[in-house]
């Protein structure tokens, strides 16, 4: 990771974030096929499983190899790996309970938050401020967080929009007040391993909470599902070859772009999360590519998908601009 003398680039920053946001924006069209056939269970087994792969992949340096296994050796940092794997998990638990009785388009709301809760995490965990005033800093993330949300409505058919008095019930009795700490157990476990893991290059302290994971999960899945006869994953290879690939390019490369964004940012986790309102639009052309080979993907491209995409487009660039203008802070 960088010096403590290094000073922050929000400039690369930048790049760096639409850059994680459009990795991130790859995992629910891959993973959609497999999606639909595969039971929870599966779908983290295989999710491990792809992770597990993707550590060579990320490690491939010889500093990076070199750092993944003397921070694996030490273990002093088994303490550390294991209060983000239970911080990852409670994340992963509370979507599973959020989406049973939610509609996604509220969930949807909830997540776009991530920067107001990565903002308040850097701050209070690494005394990290906002690089702009209040003022810019909340109405820029408004202008994106508005911008997003027609993204997402625009890309759900007609079927799937609910009416203004279904979403009201919804709100009254379904289960998305599980989902509102999602975003800060991301926000949490993101600027965590910035903070503990600072000696170790990125990829590398990715790696190890990675393989982690892996040790807990693979076993304890393994196991479940062969007691229930659920070890077939099902026929549809493409479909599992699919996942796999938007795994590893999403959750593995892009988590490790997320944490070298912080750190050219000094752990300016609001800064980092703010690109994340990208990911709908992102997704949304993503599936469009796909669609050709993918017939259950859509891409509706009607006013409110370019509205919304405008909207996000204008808010991260005046958030840029008056970013870049920040004075340099040591990291």
């Amino acid at each position: 990771m960088t010096d403590s003398a290094t000073p922050t680039n929000y400039r690369l920053g930048s790049l760096l974030s639409v850059f994680t946001a459009f990795l991130y924006a790859t995992q629910e069209p891959f993973s959609f096929p497999a999606a639909k056939h595969l039971s929870t269970l599966q779908f983290v087994c295989l999710t491990q499983i792809a992770l597990l792969i993707s550590i060579p992949l990320v490690t491939w340096r010889p500093t990076s190899h070199r750092d993944f296994v003397s921070l694996i050796r030490d273990r002093s940092n088994y303490g550390k790996l294991a209060i983000i794997f239970a911080i990852g998990m409670t994340g992963l638990l509370l979507y599973n309970f959020g989406l049973s009785n939610a509609h996604p388009i509220i969930i949807s709301v909830i997540l776009n938050l991530s920067p107001f809760w990565a903002a308040a995490v850097a701050y209070f965990l690494s005394r990290v401020p906002i690089p702009v005033s209040p003022t810019i800093f909340f109405g820029c993330f408004a202008g994106a967080f508005l911008g997003a949300m027609a993204v997402a409505w625009s890309q759900l058919g007609d079927a799937g929009k609910p009416t203004m008095g279904q979403l009201a019930d919804n709100f009254l009795h379904g289960s998305w007040v599980y989902a509102i700490p999602i975003p800060l157990c991301s926000a949490l476990g993101g600027t965590l391993v910035g903070k503990w893991f600072a000696r170790y290059e990125e990829s590398a302290a990715v790696a190890a909470n990675f393989f982690a994971a892996n040790l807990i999960l693979i076993p304890t899945t393994v196991i479940i599902l062969y007691r229930r006869s659920e070890l077939q994953f099902g026929g549809d290879l493409i479909a599992v070859i699919l996942m796999i690939a938007g795994t590893i390019i999403a959750s593995s490369i892009g988590r490790v772009a997320y944490q070298i964004a912080l750190t050219v940012t000094g752990g300016d986790n609001g800064f980092v999360t703010m690109f994340w309102n990208l990911v709908p639009g992102l997704t949304a052309l993503v599936s469009l590519v796909l669609s050709s080979w993918i017939a259950d993907l859509h891409f509706a491209a009607d006013p409110m998908f370019f509205f919304g995409m405008a909207l996000v487009a204008a808010s991260l660039l005046l958030f840029s601009l008056m970013s870049w203008r920040t004075p340099a802070r040591p990291s």
